[in-house]
């Protein structure tokens, strides 16, 4: 080897031994490990919306406001456009002839709060009348009564009021997640008589039987009336405006053909109670 190519021969060894060293790290004993920069992007998981307390949203002023009802056939007794109701509020909102102000679509029916969902997600037809789902509909309000008169029997008295607390939780989310800018509003319906209750189509029915299903339908109507005092929902708070001073149903309010839904007096009372409550406390801009 020429002394003058020894330079050349000492500096490619030394490049050689540098390549080896960062390509081929020395080999680890065990226990040991060797690290490695390893950079991972990662997408945030999205909190669920969980309930639990409910905040109004405010409502634009417009020219025209609708107003949608779901519950038993307690409310689906004022009709499926609210009839009196409608005529009461659109006479507040100083409606003129062939422009009302107010429009309301009752998706009431004879059922239980387990079946709201298809209330929400499908057809519904009252009579001569068929709505879209309720969830399509575009609503600036919807009022959710008590469904107390059809109690959830099935589970017991405690399982069943669990049940239907379980089921406004799950309504709840979904009115507020699917329309975020609509008011929601809780109704408590007239309160059944405990002597009476349901005495002129079961008259055979024994007054230990008799009151033992009107206290079952008073518990998920005041049950209704917890939740909404609870989760700061705004409550129409009928059920207290029906009672006699032994805190008993007054009967005046109740339909004398039946002993179970509302009178005409009853749904009167119903409607003036949801009207002025409406206007007064400006759920809807005037």
């Amino acid at each position: 080897m020429k002394k003058k190519n020894l330079p050349y021969y000492l500096l490619t060894a030394f490049f050689l031994l540098l390549v080896f060293f960062v390509e081929f790290p020395k080999p680890h004993s065990p226990g040991t490990s060797t690290a490695r920069k390893i950079h991972i992007t990662l997408t945030p998981t999205p909190t669920p919306f969980i309930f639990r307390s409910y905040i109004a949203p405010t409502i634009e002023n417009k020219q025209v406001y609708k107003i949608v009802m779901i519950g038993d056939s307690m409310t689906a007794a004022l009709g499926p456009h609210g009839d009196n109701l409608s005529d009461l509020l659109n006479t507040m909102y100083q409606s003129t002839p062939g422009h009302q102000r107010i429009i309301i679509d009752n998706f009431a029916k004879s059922s239980n709060i387990l079946a709201v969902d298809d209330e929400l997600y499908k057809k519904t037809t009252i009579g001569e009348y068929t709505f879209g789902s309720l969830l399509s509909e575009d609503f600036d309000l919807i009022l959710v009564e008590s469904y107390g008169y059809n109690p959830l029997s099935q589970f017991g008295l405690e399982g069943g009021l669990k049940k239907q607390s379980q089921a406004l939780d799950a309504l709840m989310k979904t009115l507020i997640t699917t329309h975020p800018h609509a008011a929601i509003v809780f109704i408590a319906t007239i309160s059944p008589n405990i002597e009476n209750y349901g005495k002129i189509t079961q008259p055979d029915m024994s007054s230990e039987d008799r009151a033992k299903l009107a206290q079952e339908r008073i518990a998920y109507i005041k049950n209704h009336i917890q939740y909404a005092i609870t989760h700061n929902i705004p409550l129409i708070n009928i059920y207290q405006k029906s009672l006699t001073e032994n805190g008993d149903g007054n009967m005046i309010y109740i339909n004398p053909t039946d002993d179970i839904h509302p009178s005409f007096v009853g749904i009167n009372l119903i409607n003036y109670e949801i009207g002025n409550f409406i206007y007064d406390n400006k759920i809807l801009p005037q």
